[in-house]
């Protein structure tokens, strides 16, 4: 900590401080919502919703071979 202040980053403790606790918040936020976005999938999935692996990943797969092809 006594680093990030020496440098100039930041004013003192309390500044570093309040940054982390921020940073935390803001992590712990995009973990929650990455979460909800699992479950939301899963579910749609378990619904019978949404597409196959294979029809997501396949063009995908083509297009890096095709790449792969293309250098040679």
């Amino acid at each position: 900590m006594l680093d990030l202040i020496e440098s100039g980053r930041y004013a003192s403790r309390t500044q570093v401080l309040r940054e982390s606790e921020e940073l935390r918040g803001w992590r712990e936020a995009t973990l929650n919502e990455f979460q909800d976005s699992i479950a939301r999938s899963k579910a749609a999935a378990a619904a019978g919703e949404g597409e196959s692996v294979q029809a997501v990943v396949g063009p995908l797969i083509a297009e890096i071979r095709a790449m792969g092809n293309a250098r040679k």
